[in-house]
C-alpha cells in the first residue's frame, strides 16, 4: 500500500473540488457556485442520471463477468473503475446536450467553454508527455494517465457534441 500515493490522489481530488466551485462561481452570471434549472431541466437531467447510473450498472456488471473469467485486461483494478466513471459521465454529459438541459439557468456558456479548452490542455499534457517518454503502459498495463486521456476524450465528446448542437440550432434560425 503505498500512502502516500493514496493522499496525494485524495489532496489532489480535494484541490480539484475547491477550484471546481471557485471556477463555478465566476463562470456563473449570478456568482453563485450552484446552476440553476427550471423544473423541464430538472425532471430530464433526474431521467439523464437515471439513464447514467444504469450504463455505470451495465458496465460494472461487465467487469464482474471478466473478474470472474479472470480474463486478462491492460487495465489495473483503478483505471477499470475509472474507465466506468467516464463512460458514464460522458452518457450523462451527452443526453443532457441532446435534451438542451446541459446549461442552467445562470451558467455563461462562454465561460464554461473556456475552462473546458483549458482543461482540455491541462489534460493533454501529461498524456502526450507520457506517450513520448514512452511510459504509456507500465508493466503490460495502461498507467494512470489514463485518467488525463480519459478526461480528455469526455471533454472532446462534450465539445463535439455543444458545437454540433449550436449548429443544428443555427441552421434552425436560418
Amino acid at each position: 500500500m503505498n500512502v502516500f500515493r493514496s493522499a496525494g490522489f485524495v489532496i489532489g481530488i480535494v484541490i480539484g473540488l475547491i477550484a471546481c466551485v471557485v471556477l463555478f462561481k465566476i463562470s456563473n452570471t449570478n456568482h453563485k457556485s450552484r446552476t440553476e434549472y427550471d423544473e423541464r431541466q430538472q425532471e430530464i437531467r433526474g431521467k439523464a442520471y437515471r439513464y447514467a447510473f444504469y450504463v455505470l450498472a451495465v458496465y460494472e456488471a461487465v467487469m464482474v463477468c471478466i473478474t470472474i473469467g479472470e480474463i486478462p485486461l491492460p487495465l489495473g483494478p483503478a483505471m477499470q473503475h475509472a474507465l466506468g466513471i467516464f463512460i458514464s459521465c460522458t452518457f450523462l454529459a451527452a443526453y443532457c446536450i441532446k435534451h438542451d438541459v446541459y446549461w442552467g439557468l445562470n451558467n455563461n456558456p462562454k465561460r464554461y467553454s473556456i475552462i473546458f479548452l483549458v482543461a482540455g490542455l491541462i489534460n493533454a499534457i501529461p498524456v502526450v508527455a507520457s506517450i513520448a517518454s514512452g511510459t504509456f503502459f507500465e508493466n503490460g498495463q495502461v498507467s494512470s494517465v489514463l485518467i488525463n486521456l480519459l478526461a480528455l476524450i469526455m471533454i472532446v465528446v462534450i465539445g463535439v457534441e455543444l458545437l454540433i448542437k449550436k449548429a443544428a440550432a443555427r441552421r434552425e434560425e436560418d
